[in-house]
């Protein structure tokens, strides 16, 4: 799906590649009858193809089936890895690292609440969370909604969806609360207003730009080879 971060994604893909490319962009918007559809009309078409496939399950005959050399890229199933050139994120890992890299400004507070509510969104982030809680001595609580929700002192929300990342901020404003003083906000890739937002809300974040770059240094490469996009903290007065 086209949004803020993904294109930036493509933005840098179509700068870092080769001039006499012709390149073909398509949505399947995490919709599998739409993704089948569009990689079955697109068999033999063209001699590269970049997918996307996401929490899609049993993609690979699919995949296998185009024609041309297959490249994976951003999220994908487990069951692929190795099997194709890819630049990804590792959502457990990334998530871990992260907050690892930030404990000293997490010790005012008690619990992790992570908010993630759409189907087409990684678990791996939760094994993550949960990882660091039980190594630092944290609560964790995973919700699909925060509709209604009061906030508690001493909470650090990790925030997936940016409608969410709204709706926690509206509720601290009826409570009287402050991010960074009564509780905490955290929300995942890095948009330009978020810098701003509040003062600036703490995010955890990949490089979508050097992901588009890294994808296009990957093409016509021989061999598979699997690269790990970079995330990280990025610390700001939410917490």
């Amino acid at each position: 799906e086209l949004n803020e971060f993904k294109e930036d994604l493509y933005n840098s893909f179509m700068e870092s590649i080769d001039n006499k490319c012709s390149v073909n962009i398509q949505f399947h918007n995490y919709n599998r009858e739409v993704f089948n559809q569009l990689l079955t009309e697109a068999k033999g078409k063209y001699t590269t193809y970049i997918v996307m496939t996401g929490k899609f399950l049993g993609t690979e005959d699919l995949l296998n089936s185009l024609g041309g050399r297959v490249y994976l890229l951003d999220h994908y199933d487990r069951e692929l890895l190795g099997k194709y050139s890819a630049v990804a994120q590792d959502f457990e890992a990334d998530t871990y690292d992260a907050l690892v890299s930030g404990v000293p400004h997490f010790s005012k507070y008690k619990r992790f609440i992570m908010v993630q509510n759409e189907a087409k969104e990684p678990y791996e982030r939760y094994y993550g969370l949960m990882r660091f809680c039980k190594e630092y001595g944290f609560e964790c609580k995973y919700l699909n909604s925060i509709e209604n929700r009061r906030i508690h002192e001493g909470d650090v929300f990790i925030l997936v969806n940016d409608r969410d990342l709204v709706t926690v901020i509206k509720q601290a404003a009826r409570q009287n609360f402050v991010p960074g003083r009564d509780f905490g906000i955290v929300s995942y890739n890095e948009t330009p207003l978020k810098e701003v937002l509040c003062g600036g809300i703490t995010t955890i974040s990949t490089d979508f730009r050097l992901m588009g770059h890294t994808m296009a240094s990957l093409l016509g490469k021989p061999g598979i080879e699997v690269i790990r996009n970079p995330c990280c903290l990025n610390l700001r007065s939410s917490v």
